[in-house]
């Protein structure tokens, strides 16, 4: 991909989630109207640098990156999210799943390097405080100012996922009589795959594959048998294709606690 083409596909990237306008081989992006819209001017070149050969990793880059200019203008002007400790971040503290460069996209809003916990095969976990309004991405730095240990920030943020999983309704995914999906919609269904064994604890064996074609999709087979893959495969290909930010087509299994790719 030459820088032309690379130019363009990014900011179809964009306006799928924000107002985009080219500059002079940069973007000014902006969320929202009026006086309390966010509005950021990006260089791309960062991302461009790490871009790979293969069509289908540059997909998942570009819009990665775009999801992280995304959530990083989702945080309002005069956030209190800089300044807000632990205990008052942490009822609001939910974790997503992205790729890699979402953590540029977010860069290159913020001028702030977001905290990760890495997922599996690349993903990382990043983590979104929900504030009264707006959502801010928790940086590096603040995690760092916080003085609490990486487990505690993740034990927060998973015991708050787990009270807002219970309720979530497991639906046949499309006509599928294999696919299941868990959906909520809020950016934070792939990420539920840390606490889906503990909610239905008592429903998942070692048999149990599950998949995150991108960040609002969980979906899973509760056995492991040729047919019910083949489904899942089909089900990933389709929202992979689909999706503003695809994440993985790779089925994974648990290995105790541990998400794994099934090779």
């Amino acid at each position: 991909m030459n820088n032309d083409e690379f130019l363009t596909t990014l900011h179809a990237a964009l306006s799928q989630q924000v107002q985009v306008e080219s500059l002079e081989g940069t973007f000014n992006v902006v969320l929202g109207q009026g006086p309390m819209a966010r509005r950021a001017n990006l260089d791309p070149a960062p991302l461009f640098e790490v871009l790979g050969d293969d069509p289908d990793s540059q997909r998942r880059q570009i819009t990665g990156y775009a999801d992280g200019v995304y959530h990083a203008l989702l945080e309002p002007k005069r956030s209190p999210g800089p300044e807000m400790s632990f205990v008052e971040a942490a009822s609001g503290l939910l974790p997503t799943i992205a790729a890699p460069e979402f953590a540029l996209g977010v860069e290159s809003v913020a001028q702030e390097t977001p905290w990760i916990s890495p997922f599996a095969e690349g993903l990382n976990h990043y983590y979104l405080m929900h504030l009264n309004r707006g959502i801010r991405v928790l940086s590096a730095e603040q995690a760092q100012r916080w003085g609490v240990t990486a487990d505690r920030i993740t034990a927060a943020a998973r015991s708050l996922l787990f009270h807002r999983t219970r309720d979530v309704p497991r639906k046949p995914f499309g006509d599928s009589s294999h696919v299941h999906r868990l959906h909520k919609g809020d950016g934070h269904d792939a990420a539920r795959c840390q606490v889906i064994a503990d909610v239905f604890y008592t429903e998942i064996s070692s048999s149990f594959r599950f998949a995150l074609p991108d960040a609002d999709h969980l979906l899973f087979v509760y056995g492991d048998s040729p047919e019910e893959l083949e489904a899942l495969r089909q089900a990933i290909d389709e929202v992979y294709q689909e999706s503003k930010a695809p994440l993985t087509k790779s089925i994974y299994h648990f290995d105790g606690s541990k998400p794994r790719p099934v090779t």
